[in-house]
């Protein structure tokens, strides 16, 4: 597969300029990062071969600015769902890693008629105080995030990493387990895919469990040999489960792309 280039511009919206990453061809699909950030992936690349990648930066991220009017998850699922309206033609399949997954599900449930079809990495905002596990040092917080070192990304410096984080406890407010969120699961309309990890340290199974259960129509999956990362500890892994989901619509069957990984 030749690699394909994505190109940078800034996207003028209501509340302010949105940096946006884009790539390949056919229906779009837009990729929310997680809390490291916007970041080249093997498993993006397979997704850019389909699909008209558009990889935005949320705001605070990466050094770009915050929008003042843009304080809360729910405020940034609407910043999304004017992206896809104005960028998209209004619906685009969404693709939400951690955080960004966090973000994918309110735009889901609050805008059903944007998303096409709707894939969970791991998704955050679901995780019960009790059930949240603590590293004990940084080591095992690294083997909370990654199954397979050698396939870790290089990180980006130390106040990026920093100031990155410092975005997402600012959206966040503290929460780790969002009530209203929840209680908002059902309205999502999108035919859904959740992914896990199945060695993942940072999101709970249970967090898994709440959202199949809460999702209409909605499979999930466990990643064999990931952790958190599951776009890089498994990349033809996640891409072939991913890619039969997207194509495949109501045919899509767990077992025959897991084979075929």
């Amino acid at each position: 597969m030749t690699e394909i280039s994505f190109s940078t511009r800034d996207v003028a919206l209501s509340s302010g300029p949105l940096r946006v990453r884009s790539g390949g061809k056919g229906r779009p699909l837009v990729h929310l990062h997680s809390t490291a950030g916007p970041r080249d992936t093997k498993v993006l690349q397979a997704l850019a071969d389909h699909h008209l990648v558009h990889a935005p930066v949320i705001p605070g991220f990466d050094g770009t600015p915050k929008h003042a009017s843009v304080t809360t998850m729910r405020e940034l699922a609407e910043l999304v769902a004017e992206y896809i309206s104005q960028e998209c033609g209004g619906e685009a399949d969404v693709m939400g890693e951690s955080f960004g997954g966090w973000i994918a599900l309110w735009l889901a449930a609050r805008h059903p008629a944007l998303v096409g079809q709707l894939v969970l990495e791991a998704p955050a905002g679901l995780r019960r105080k009790e059930l949240i596990a603590v590293p004990k040092d940084d080591a095992h917080l690294f083997s909370m995030r990654h199954a397979v070192p050698e396939n870790a990304p290089k990180e980006a410096n130390a106040d990026v990493r920093k100031a990155n984080r410092q975005a997402m406890q600012d959206y966040a407010q503290g929460m780790e387990f969002d009530e209203a969120l929840a209680g908002k699961l059902g309205d999502i309309k999108a035919r859904t895919l959740i992914l896990m990890g199945s060695r993942d340290g940072i999101i709970p199974r249970e967090s898994g469990h709440l959202l199949k259960a809460g999702i209409p129509q909605s499979h999930l999956t466990y990643i064999w040999g990931a952790a958190h990362a599951i776009e890089f500890d498994q990349p033809k892994r996640a891409s072939a489960l991913i890619l039969d989901f997207l194509d495949r619509g109501e045919s899509f069957l767990v077992r025959q792309a897991a084979g075929a990984a």
